[in-house]
């Protein structure tokens, strides 16, 4: 059974290595020390960036929500058809999430996606600067 989840972990590769750091390095090409020192080497916005790379807009919204809706669903297939990647779709919820005070409303989420289609936000990264410019103006027009 050991030897089972052994091979599950490595995709089925024999591992070769001796001590715990041989077989480390062996099935991830690099030293634990290695990995430590570059795993805290991320910044929150590289967390965040990847967190919302990796994650399906269906899992995004489960993680937040706990379920997710047949009108869920067809929010995210509409923002898809209109080109948005799912990192983008990740933090568009993310944002409305955050910023709306009455929750996730579909029809707010579907005119956002289309304003951010029509400013060409194809990255997470520029969607995650274009929020940022977005809070920039808000905080400015309310302190006038």
């Amino acid at each position: 059974m050991k030897d089972k989840k052994r091979f599950k972990n490595t995709n089925n590769r024999v591992v070769h290595g001796k001590t715990p750091e041989e077989r480390f390095k062996e099935i991830h090409g690099l030293t634990i020390k290695e990995w430590s020192e570059q795993r805290f080497k991320a910044t929150p916005d590289d967390w965040y960036m990847n967190n919302m790379k990796s994650t399906t807009p269906f899992d995004f919204i489960k993680e937040r929500y706990d379920t997710v809706t047949e009108d869920d669903r067809k929010l995210v297939k509409d923002l898809q058809v209109l080109g948005l990647t799912d990192g983008v779709i990740n933090v568009l919820l993310d944002y409305v999430a955050i910023f709306s005070r009455i929750g996730m409303v579909h029809a707010l989420v579907r005119e956002m996606g289309g304003n951010w289609h029509e400013e060409n936000i194809v990255t997470v990264e520029q969607a995650i600067h274009f929020v940022r410019e977005e809070q920039k103006k808000y905080k400015d027009s309310s302190e006038k």
